[in-house]
C-alpha cells in the first residue's frame, strides 16, 4: 500500500508542475519491447531468457535534459525441466516440474539526457515503485501458487536515436538492471537485466 501512496504522490506532484509549467515541458510517451536475462537465484528456477515482455512510461520534461513521470512493463519468465522424482513424507512422485513466473512493475521514474544533439543521445534513467508478481511452480497437474504485490527498482542506461526531419520521435535502446526482492518456496529474488528496444513520441506540438 505504501508504494501506491509513494506512486499516487508522485503523479500528483507531476500534473501539477504540468499545470503550473505547461508551456515550459512536454509530455512523452515511450513503448518497447523487452528481452530480459535471469540474474542471482532467479537463474536457479529459470535459466531460459524471457522474450516476452514490453515496457512503457508517460514523462514529462521538468527541463530540457531532466523528465520525471511513471513506468510499467510486463515480463513473463518460464522453464520447463524433464521428468524428476519428487522425494516426499512415505511416498516418491515422478512429475515434470516447470516454473512460471510474471512480474508488471508500476514505478516512479527520473530520466536525464546528457546530450540533446546529434545522432546519438546518450541518457541515464532511474526507476522506483510497486510490482505485481505471479508465482507458480507446476509437479505435474499440482500447482504451488503466490501472488504478491512488492518493491522494485531498476537503474538504466541507454542512447535516444532522433528520425525523421523534425526530429521529434526517436529510437530508443537501453539496458537496465531489475531489482524485484520476492521471497517464497525456492524463490529468493526475481533480479533480471533487461535489454530494451523502443520508441519515444512527443504527445504535444
Amino acid at each position: 500500500m505504501k508504494a501506491i501512496k509513494i506512486l499516487i504522490t508522485g503523479l500528483s506532484i507531476i500534473l501539477f508542475q504540468h499545470s503550473l509549467f505547461g508551456q515550459q515541458g512536454a509530455w512523452k510517451f515511450n513503448a518497447g519491447y523487452s528481452v530480459a536475462i535471469p540474474a542471482g537465484n532467479l537463474k536457479n528456477l529459470v535459466e531460459e531468457t524471457s522474450l516476452r515482455g514490453w515496457s512503457a512510461s508517460v514523462m514529462y520534461s521538468v527541463t530540457k535534459e531532466a523528465y520525471v513521470g511513471i513506468a510499467s512493463g510486463f515480463q513473463d519468465f518460464y522453464q520447463k525441466y524433464p521428468r524428476e522424482i519428487l522425494h516426499g513424507e512415505g511416498s516418491d512422485v515422478s512429475a515434470v516440474v516447470s516454473n512460471s513466473i510474471q512480474v508488471i512493475p508500476i514505478m516512479l521514474k527520473g530520466k536525464y539526457n546528457f546530450s540533446q544533439e546529434g545522432r546519438v543521445q546518450p541518457f541515464a534513467a532511474m526507476a522506483a515503485g510497486g510490482n505485481f508478481i505471479q508465482y507458480n511452480k507446476y509437479y505435474g497437474q499440482f500447482v504451488d501458487s503466490r501472488s504478491k504485490f512488492g518493491f522494485a527498482a531498476q537503474p538504466e542506461i541507454g542512447v535516444h536515436i532522433p528520425i525523421g526531419k523534425m526530429r521529434r520521435i526517436g529510437l530508443e535502446v537501453s539496458a537496465a538492471y531489475s531489482i524485484m526482492p520476492f521471497k517464497y518456496n525456492d524463490a529468493d529474488g526475481l533480479n533480471h537485466l533487461a535489454v530494451k528496444a523502443g520508441v519515444g513520441i512527443p504527445l504535444q506540438r
